[in-house]
């Protein structure tokens, strides 16, 4: 449902890019900012912001209802009633679907008031009511209270992220084939921005500015392909699996800079996916958003100390191995997470430089991989709980780089079932109830060749710990291995 959602919110705005655009002229590179001094301010427009939510959320219930033919599309007053009385559950959907896609769609409805002139704060009310509307009146299904939190509160995450990179893609300046190339990317990006761009005649108005509304920070993108290999350590066996993977990441802003007052002035996002292979196409996510900084003053200039409130969205899924088919490696999410940050850099010599980092946060919503909870198309837990995680680098001459990161997810379920009771075993339950935890650590090396190409090893280890109230523990651990190639912009 959710996935019909939004493929049709992202063809939707496609259809309607511009085909052609007027003269050619000079531009910059498509994640380069220049003439920062000229930024537009996007006027509030409230009732704007309300009404594409409200026309998006009509128009995807039409291609639900009348193009899919989707029963839970059949909606009517006393379906509205009857979600109101019922109430919020949780629901059954797959993990990709509540845990990812729900956010990315959240994401959709913070860009209709971002694009309408509201700032992070104020856009995330917006969010919410886009999704309450949808929970209890465009199905005829009860609402989900994880989808509600996953929605509001990981689309601010994936939302201000994906405003903030559309605002790099914008320029005005450009015309032509050049144009077409920003508008269709931005409609990659933000397809509700490039929506709202085209209702207001933005999408191809010519003026001497970008057209871009914040400040230009430092930006890296990189793009990388390589070979993956899992391995699945079993008690008694070992199992292997190969795939073509990717790498996508963006470094936006920097974490120290004095300047940083607004929420996402800094963040990072790193996704990992998969080619022709049984793994998910889109294997992992991790994005961090600085929503509060203080800088600590250090007596030496070459030592410096930022303390931070951050804001989480971290994904991983991994399927089944190809031999052991009932065996699930791991699953974690953080999609709702926030939590104090501490980071620290120095120069050890003039060439070379150590970084750190620690991060605490408290996990509102996530999911976990189970062992025996199976209804419908859920095979994961729901819960709530916290995160750690910690990080090194050494940087030698921007060069060569080493990272080690650590990480380690607890969730908790306590609203579960009796398996010996079979009527206890019903729609509305976070899954087994229980705790589980993933432990991820992860080694990095790379190198960079003429500024712009990079050679890439990694090595992770994945270790999953799965308690449950009335079955025995599950302890399982994965391998990863990567090589790669790629290139930063």
């Amino acid at each position: 449902m959710i996935l019909n959602r939004i493929l049709f919110t992202f063809f939707f705005c496609l259809l309607l890019s511009p085909a052609q655009s007027q003269i050619s002229i000079g531009s910059d590179s498509l994640l380069k900012v220049k003439h920062t001094d000229s930024l537009l301010a996007i006027p509030k427009k409230p009732f704007n912001a309300a009404g594409l939510i409200f026309t998006t959320n009509m128009g995807v219930w039409s291609f639900d209802r009348f193009i899919t033919g989707g029963e839970y599309a059949k909606i009517n007053f006393n379906t509205i009633k009857q979600n109101i009385k019922t109430g919020f559950v949780w629901d059954n959907d797959m993990f990709v679907t509540n845990l990812f896609a729900h956010p990315y769609h959240g994401g959709m409805y913070f860009n209709a008031a971002r694009s309408n002139g509201m700032n992070f704060w104020q856009s995330i009310p917006y969010t919410a009511g886009g999704s309450l509307m949808w929970e209890f009146c465009m199905e005829n299904e009860p609402a989900a209270i994880n989808d509600f939190m996953a929605t509001s509160i990981g689309g601010s995450c994936l939302g201000e992220i994906t405003f903030r990179i559309s605002d790099l893609v914008i320029d005005d300046r450009t015309v032509g084939f050049e144009r077409f190339k920003r508008e269709a990317l931005l409609t990659i990006v933000s397809p509700i921005r490039e929506l709202n761009r085209l209702l207001n005649g933005e999408a191809w108005k010519h003026r001497n500015i970008r057209g871009n509304s914040i400040s230009g920070p430092p930006v890296i993108f990189y793009t990388a392909i390589g070979h993956r290999i899992i391995r699945d350590n079993t008690q008694k066996k070992q199992d292997t699996s190969n795939m073509l993977c990717f790498d996508l990441g963006l470094y936006y802003g920097n974490p120290y800079d004095k300047e940083n007052e607004k929420p996402y002035d800094f963040f990072s996002l790193k996704v990992a996916g998969n080619f022709f292979s049984q793994q998910p196409v889109i294997s992992r996510v991790n994005a961090l958003g600085m929503i509060y900084t203080k800088d600590i003053a250090l007596r030496k200039p070459t030592r410096q100390l930022t303390l931070g409130i951050f804001q989480h969205f971290n994904f991983y899924q991994s399927n089944a191995d190809i031999n052991n088919v009932s065996l699930s490696p791991y699953k974690i999410s953080e999609a709702a997470s926030i939590g104090p940050g501490l980071l620290y850099r120095t120069g050890i010599t003039k060439r070379t430089t150590f970084s750190s980092s620690m991060y605490l946060s408290g996990i509102l919503l996530g999911g976990s991989q189970t062992d025996h909870f199976r209804f419908e198309k859920r095979d994961y837990n729901m819960g709530s709980g916290f995160s750690s995680k910690m990080g090194f680098e050494l940087n030698f001459c921007d060069k060569a780089r080493l990272f080690l990161n650590m990480e380690d997810y607890r969730l908790y379920s306590w609203i579960g079932y009796n398996p010996a009771d079979t009527k206890t075993i019903n729609s509305n339950s976070q899954g087994d109830i229980g705790n589980a935890s993933l432990s991820v650590a992860r080694l990095n090396f790379n190198y960079t060749i003429e500024k712009h190409f990079l050679i890439a090893v990694e090595t992770s280890y994945y270790y999953r710990k799965s308690i449950y109230k009335y079955y025995p523990a599950v302890e399982h651990g994965t391998t990863e291995n990567k090589i790669s190639v790629g290139y930063i912009f």
